[in-house]
């Protein structure tokens, strides 16, 4: 992972963005973290329980705790088709 120079680093401790910044493939809008989760709504205990909620997830694939996603969507569909 590539680090930011000296000044666009300066610029977002003070101020967290977001910062628009030109690329050699094209322009880009960068912030803090903390930033961009307050804009979210998401505070750090959202954040934790998203990332749990992932490896739950994962560790369910690895379990092989996983449906063909066409024949669930057919089930759901038979079930509550109106």
């Amino acid at each position: 992972m590539e680090s930011f120079n000296e000044q666009t680093e300066s610029l977002l401790q003070s101020n967290g963005g977001p910062l628009n910044l030109a690329g050699q493939l094209g322009d880009y809008v960068v912030m803090r973290r903390d930033v961009y989760n307050a804009m979210l709504g998401l505070g750090e205990d959202d954040e934790a329980e998203t990332l749990a909620s992932v490896r739950r997830g994962l560790a369910d694939v690895d379990a092989g705790r996983t449906q063909d996603a066409n024949e669930a969507l057919a089930r759901l569909k038979r079930r509550y088709a109106t």
